[in-house]
């Protein structure tokens, strides 16, 4: 199973990033099979760290919170809200294989869907996929569905792409056929970092 996971930086307690970061790191470096993608949100200036966001692969559900229970940074108090999703594994392409270029700016694009909008994006679907097929192969680092705990409805979405500034992300999102059509109630948009130690390919 493939989960979304979100954790929230305290605004409170920065400094407790830097008091457990060998300890996270080390940590998913033990866990590193389990891992589609992995990385921070920042500021637009990068001068803020927003959230952690990672794509994983566990057996169930149980597995998935004992991790994220255990994690470092979560135990140390980095965090102030953890949202775990289902999440649907839809390019087949961890970030260790994207192609990465010098000076890439990266984003998450985390789509909340809108209540009952699952048969309405089932009509779109097709033209959701052949929108985003000409950035799957250098754009899109990592890109999928939301999905209610038991799997059966679609609630929105959770993307990391890589475009060269906001008004890019925001003038690709327009035309996209769900956010086109209204399928969400919001969409946040925040840089991202790659995760791992410096010079660290993960």
């Amino acid at each position: 199973m493939f989960f979304h996971v979100q954790l929230i930086d305290n605004p409170n307690t920065p400094e407790k990033r830097q008091e457990s970061r060998s300890d996270h790191w080390q940590y998913f470096d033990d866990h590193r099979a389990c891992f589609v993608a992995r990385g921070a949100t920042v500021s637009d200036d990068e001068t803020k760290f927003l959230s952690s966001v990672l794509f994983v692969e566990f057996d169930d559900w149980k597995q998935v919170r004992q991790f994220i229970d255990n994690e470092p940074h979560n135990q140390n108090g980095v965090y102030s809200n953890v949202y775990i999703r289902k999440w649907g594994f839809a390019l087949k392409r961890r970030q260790v294989d994207f192609p990465r270029k010098e000076k890439q700016i990266n984003w998450y694009i985390r789509g909340h869907g809108r209540t009952g909008m699952h048969e309405k994006r089932q009509d779109l679907l097709s033209a959701h996929r052949a929108y985003f097929k000409p950035y799957d192969s250098e754009h899109f680092i990592a890109r999928g569905p939301i999905f209610s705990d038991d799997g059966k409805e679609w609630q929105g979405s959770a993307n990391l792409i890589s475009l060269p500034d906001r008004e890019t992300v925001e003038e690709f999102l327009a035309i996209e056929p769900y956010y086109a059509n209204d399928l969400y109630e919001r969409v946040i948009i925040e840089r991202y970092k790659f995760g791992g130690r410096p010079d660290q390919v993960v």
